[in-house]
């Protein structure tokens, strides 16, 4: 089990972790891939995750389409549609309680392979600004995860060693991109689950905030 005394900031990835989107990102696939007439299955879903959109739909058409697709039109599409289905977003479960608190003991940045304008309509609708020192979006990145370059981005960003961060995240994607950085990865459980994390490298993993807050010793006080 890592020392937890030796982190000076938690690292946090944004879907899945903070906001429950993962669901609104399949339904919005489901209806680009009927748009585009390709038969992607659905056990592929999960492997997206963590990607940006634009290598999701560059490998939907290497692997669905021949190699011949329209990828912007795609990304395009799936932006659109994914907005369009916004209203049914919520957050994770204890997360701005989570993240309210956990500030109070380390430094928070938040690792996301979302669009910045889509990170931008979360955090507006959740009023979650005031918690993040630090936020690196796909624009700030020439490689995606799994590549460690975001949280490399991130920890240079914050002035730190990746060796003083803590990761959260949910997906394979994310937790291979961390570990590559020299980060501790903890994974929660909202999108994979414990041995997938922990096959992905995942140094332990945890199924709510409340589970967290416990490891990290971050008193969980309910706002007024």
């Amino acid at each position: 089990m890592p020392d937890f005394t030796e982190f000076e900031a938690l690292l946090i990835d944004m879907d899945g972790v903070v906001i429950d989107s993962e669901p609104i990102h399949d339904a919005a696939q489901r209806i680009v891939f009927r748009e585009f007439n390709l038969d992607v299955p659905e056990s592929t879903f999960p492997s997206f995750r963590g990607m940006r959109e634009k290598e999701i739909y560059e490998q939907i058409v290497r692997d669905y389409a021949g190699g011949n697709g329209d990828v912007d039109g795609m990304v395009a599409a799936k932006e659109r549609t994914y907005r369009a289905l916004l209203k049914d977003l919520n957050l994770i479960p204890g997360a701005s309680n989570f993240l309210a608190n956990a500030g109070q003991l380390y430094r928070l940045a938040l690792t996301t392979s979302s669009a910045s304008i889509d990170q931008q309509i979360a955090f507006e609708r959740f009023d979650l600004a005031a918690y993040f020192e630090v936020i690196v979006t796909a624009e700030d990145i020439d490689h995606p995860k799994p590549h460690p370059q975001p949280y490399l981005v991130t920890a240079a960003k914050l002035g730190l060693a990746p060796s003083v961060c803590l990761v959260i995240e949910d997906s394979v994607n994310g937790v291979r991109s961390a570990v590559r950085a020299g980060c501790t990865v903890a994974g929660m459980t909202t999108s994979f689950d414990s041995d997938a994390l922990a096959r992905a490298g995942a140094h332990f993993t945890v199924e709510s905030y409340d589970e967290l807050a416990e490891r990290l010793g971050v008193r969980m006080i309910a706002p007024e």
